[in-house]
């Protein structure tokens, strides 16, 4: 059974409350979204209750606060692991990993967020992300402990790839045809 979401900023702890922003209200652990907003874009989305975080490989996501320097990826190790995400790219710093993108409108642009949300409230890993110029994104993820790269990021980059849809400006879909296979 699904539910549809007209596109709304939210914010969710883990404790069971609602939040309301404008018309929107948001439970967590129960996701239960509700709106009166007018529109025509909506976002279709589960509602059973979300797996077991998944950033590392045995279905956990390993809590940040116990990761120590020696979980910190080295450069070639990301640019490795980034070789099957052409979208994402390395700081020059080498302690992010970004994506950005020009979605096709507004609206585009704030349910390509909201679903990244979902995912990292899911996950408990939470990316900086960025909206400029009503529509370009950025995405940047590291692990803020840390202060750099962690597998964490990594899984959450692939996650945001396999979960997300997004919807691009025709132009921008044409100056990065890496895109297409989204």
């Amino acid at each position: 059974m699904g539910f549809r979401l007209v596109v709304c900023i939210f914010v969710a702890t883990q404790q069971r409350h609602a939040l309301a922003f404008g018309s929107c209200v948001y439970r967590s652990r129960s996701v239960q979204y509700s709106s009166q907003l007018r529109s025509s874009t909506t976002l279709t989305m589960s509602t059973e209750q979300p797996s077991a975080p998944a950033c590392v490989p045995g279905g956990k996501c390993v809590p940040c606060e116990s990761l120590d320097k020696s979980h910190l990826l080295s450069p070639q190790q990301v640019e490795s692991e980034l070789a099957s995400m052409q979208l994402w790219k390395l700081s020059d710093d080498n302690t992010k990993i970004t994506r950005t993108y020009t979605a096709r409108n507004f609206q585009a642009a704030m349910d390509s967020l909201n679903a990244i949300g979902v995912i990292a409230e899911r996950e408990n890993h939470h990316p900086d992300m960025h909206l400029t110029g009503y529509r370009n994104v950025e995405i940047v993820l590291f692990t803020h402990s840390l202060g750099g790269i962690s597998m964490n990021d990594i899984a959450m980059a692939k996650m945001i790839d396999d979960e997300v849809r997004f919807s691009y400006s025709p132009k921008w879909l044409r100056e990065n045809p890496a895109a297409k296979k989204d």
